[in-house]
């Protein structure tokens, strides 16, 4: 089944766009990112802070607009670095009541986010495959 193009990055851009949004404005609110990390018990916190903007950032671009290992490489290293994220901002066992089900809902709604990244860095490594680069150069090269 030949998918276009535009679909396959379509998708990878609704991935990214949490990690787009979340790394632009914790660039252009620096003291607010800083202030975050420290809030997680991350020291020192403007080290995490530039990180986490550097990891979100660089990543996106990774999968946007690269082909290959250098989109599975974004790809995987968005997906450890929202296993992390999420082991340390959504710590569901930690709580009680309806905070423990709306942050258990969180902790899940972000495994699905890991699950899609692990799926961007298979179809980037697969020659070939359903919507693979290689694939859609050989039917225009055919054209």
């Amino acid at each position: 089944m030949h998918v276009a193009k535009g679909w396959w990055w379509l998708g990878r851009a609704g991935l990214c766009l949490p990690f787009a949004w979340s790394g632009v404005t914790k660039l252009l609110d620096f003291p607010g990112a800083v202030a975050e990390q420290a809030h997680y018990g991350l020291l020192p916190p403007m080290l995490y802070a530039a990180g986490v903007i550097i990891v979100q950032l660089g990543g996106c671009l990774l999968v946007l607009f690269c082909r290959g290992r250098w989109r599975a490489g974004g790809a995987i290293t968005l997906a450890l670095f929202t296993i992390i994220a999420t082991i340390i901002g959504h710590s569901y066992w930690a709580m009680s009541g309806m905070q423990r089900v709306h942050t258990f809902n969180a902790f899940l709604e972000h495994a699905g986010l890991v699950g899609g990244f692990v799926l961007v860095a298979a179809q980037a490594l697969h020659k070939g495959g359903v919507g693979g680069d290689e694939e859609e150069e050989e039917e225009e090269e055919e054209e």
